[in-house]
């Protein structure tokens, strides 16, 4: 019967815990921190959230008097003070963007905790006066783990792509993901055992929250810290101002309110009236930004500490400034009380059982080689940066690079560049403290493409092409089916690509990227192409995007962007359909959205982004360059596209006179004259005309604008 309402408590603190996350996602300006646009700490409203529930506070007060009691008698001195180790796992939740951060910024994250726990941070020597010698060290370490909870070795570091990193409305799902998907264990990471700290993309809009100690949340994951990607660490997506939101966290994952108590938000004038629990903080209403001078209760004197009213702490982690560098005496005794009880399994997290379940007792060995690139295409040329992330206790690199410049390293990082394109192996040789060595090597893990690229124009129908990826066309599928060549539902030909978006999960992305492009000789550029969707229903939120990269794909911009309102072609069905005739749209992008991309390594994509929608067919995509080009100082910026064209034909050019009685001519490449077009007198200025091809065959042509002022030709072809 225990066990029964054990498990119905944990089910009802899961449903309450994230229930707050439910709600719409508004930010709260309030409980922001001066200059940001996330709330920097949800933990005091989660909590208040869960005190909603009768039975929680049962539970969570008797838990409190306990830990109370602790904190007393560790207070009169009557327990051993010794140094506590606390393993971490980062769950890393990813979904292949700048959240994936690098074992490097989390290693630096170890590092300010461990420096900020252990007084060890030069900037507690300048504390405000009235704080002077009050900074304490709460001899409390934090550590990787390198055993999972089926003993395999590991980094501490777990990895796992989902599109859930970017929807912390439900911390549940997120934890439901990594359990499922990550690639060490799948499976549950006990919250008594590891502190686990799930690294995301969006933590329902804060930077971080957790919960205080509780038996609610007992050994679940769910017993542990969220926290942004870009507030982790000093280096990476991080930096200075956001590194210690996990000294804050951390704090309250050991039991430490903020210093106004539990009030919602900072800067609340009831605040004066309630307390952290901890006598040598002094009363306040919490502050957003660093000012030093902030005084804002009167009555410190009624936590038995201060003998009269001082300043606020608002150098303290648990405040909300830009300047907190010291926790207080009182607050260490407080977090040591949290890891002396049995409260949400804190005190067996640092049991020397535990250490050696987890990996902290001995020198970890080496067990494991793994690289990493920020891009495994590149262009030739190109620099690479190589990272070692091979675990554990690495002391010395051998990496060898056929092909490239150097051809072999013994950096831990080195970088590296490649002359030719092709596919080319990385091997590894790393040795650990203990004189243990590894190899590997990584078979194709570089993929170097040409520059210059190929030369417009580029057409394609995927008529020659069997699969994806190909020589052109490279994929980003993390998550589902992904882009591939399908003979069913082309709008020309007999095939297309199709991406089973029906298939794949909300928020997935896929791309379908190319190849490199010469445009380093082209006067312009304009991509068309043809493509078909239809929505399940009016609540899908699909998108299709196009990018483009001057740089090879180091960088990209978007050109095109076509929203979930317009993105259909055809009726909201349920059903598997074949796209024909009408259903196909076509999108022609203009020479002026390219006009900045005219270089010789020139890549552009589709980035198409689930929203559960049916699936997507692409096709018959034009890349043109400006042909045969003849200017004069009375008409300039001859082009026309998208060249090959497929339908319509676009001209456009400027010109510095009126031109009378023009028309349009359109021979084949024996001369003879196709077509002939009447046009109205052409004014000075830009002009752009559009020309019906739809009759021609397939083939070159010649396309002429004639006036009696002047001539001008140019070349295009008919697909």
């Amino acid at each position: 019967m225990r066990v029964l309402i054990t498990t119905f408590l944990l089910m009802i603190f899961q449903m309450s815990f994230f229930s707050q996350n439910s709600i719409s996602k508004k930010i709260d300006l309030s409980n922001c921190r001066d200059g940001e646009s996330v709330e920097y700490c949800k933990t005091h409203k989660l909590m208040n959230k869960l005190k909603e529930d009768p039975e929680f506070v049962k539970e969570y007060n008797a838990s409190q008097i306990v830990l109370k009691k602790i904190e007393n008698q560790i207070a009169n001195g009557n327990q051993n003070r010794v140094i506590y180790t606390i393993p971490l796992v980062f769950h890393v939740l990813h979904n292949g963007g700048p959240e994936n951060i690098s074992r490097a910024q989390i290693e630096d994250a170890v590092a300010i905790l461990n420096r900020d726990y252990r007084l060890q941070n030069a900037d507690a020597n300048n504390v405000q006066s009235v704080f002077a010698g009050m900074p304490a060290d709460i001899e409390i370490e934090f550590q990787l783990a390198t055993k999972a909870p089926n003993g395999q070795c590991f980094s501490g570091i777990t990895r796992t792509q989902s599109p859930l990193t970017n929807s912390g409305a439900n911390g549940q799902n997120q934890v439901s993901a990594i359990i499922a998907g990550n690639d060490v264990f799948n499976g549950s990471w006990p919250g008594n055992k590891y502190l686990n700290i799930m690294v995301v993309n969006d933590a329902d809009g804060a930077a971080g929250y957790t919960t205080n100690p509780n038996n609610w949340s007992g050994t679940s994951m769910n017993n542990g810290i969220w926290v942004l990607h870009d507030y982790v660490g000093s280096i990476g997506t991080s930096d200075t101002y956001s590194s210690r939101t996990l000294t804050h966290e951390v704090g309250h994952w050991l039991n430490l309110d903020h210093l106004w108590g539990n009030n919602n938000n900072p800067g609340n004038a009831s605040s004066c009236s309630q307390d952290d629990a901890v006598d040598d903080t002094p009363r306040c209403i919490g502050v957003t930004s660093c000012n030093l001078n902030s005084n804002t209760c009167s009555n410190d004197a009624a936590d038995g500490y201060w003998t009269s009213d001082v300043i606020d702490n608002v150098e303290n982690y648990m405040e909300y400034s830009y300047c907190n560098k010291m926790f207080t005496n009182g607050q260490k005794n407080r977090m040591r009380a949290a890891l002396l009880s049995s409260v949400g399994g804190r005190n067996n997290i640092w049991t020397s059982s535990n250490q050696i379940a987890t990996g902290l007792n001995s020198t970890p060995s080496l067990c494991a080689v793994g690289i990493r690139v920020e891009r495994d295409i590149v262009c030739g040329g190109d620099d690479v940066q190589f990272f070692d992330e091979s675990y554990n206790n690495i002391v010395s690199w051998d990496w060898s690079f056929p092909n490239g410049t150097p051809s072999s390293s013994t950096n831990q990082n080195p970088m590296v560049s490649y002359s030719g394109s092709g596919d080319f192996d990385v091997t590894l040789e790393v040795t650990d403290a203990l004189g243990n060595t590894m190899t590997q090597t990584f078979p194709n893990f570089i993929s170097v493409i040409g520059n210059p690229g190929y030369p417009p124009p580029i057409y394609e129908g995927f008529e020659n092409i069997a699969s994806l990826p190909s020589n052109d066309w490279t994929i980003y599928n993390p998550e589902g089916p992904g882009f591939d060549v399908v003979a069913t539902g082309s709008a020309s030909g007999a095939k297309s690509v199709k991406l089973d978006n029906s298939q794949g999960q909300t928020g997935s992305v896929d791309e379908l990227i190319s190849n490199t492009i010469d445009l380093s000789n082209s006067a312009a550029a304009s991509i068309s192409f043809k493509y078909a969707f239809a929505k399940r229903n009016s609540g899908n939120s699909d998108y299709l995007q196009i990018f483009a990269s001057k740089d090879c794909g180091e960088s990209w911009f978007m050109r095109k962007n076509i929203s979930t309102s317009i993105l259909g072609t055809m009726a909201n069905t349920n059903s598997n359909f074949t796209p024909s005739g009408s259903d196909w749209k076509t999108i022609v992008i203009s020479p002026s959205s390219f006009s900045n991309y005219l270089v010789s390594d020139f890549r552009f994509k589709f980035k198409f982004v689930n929203g559960g929608g049916n699936d997507l067919y692409i096709d018959d995509i034009n890349l043109s360059g400006s042909l045969s080009i003849e200017e004069t100082e009375k008409v300039y910026d001859f082009k026309v596209y998208p060249n090959p064209v497929v339908e319509n034909l676009l001209v456009s050019f400027n010109s510095l006179i009126n031109l009378s009685n023009p028309l349009i001519e359109i021979y084949d490449a024996t001369g003879r004259i196709i077509k002939s077009i009447n046009l109205q007198n052409i004014s000075k200025g830009e002009n752009n005309l559009e020309v019906s091809s739809i009759d021609l065959d397939s083939g070159w042509y010649i396309l002429k604008i004639i006036s009696d002022e002047k001539s001008i030709s140019t070349k295009f072809l008919k697909q």
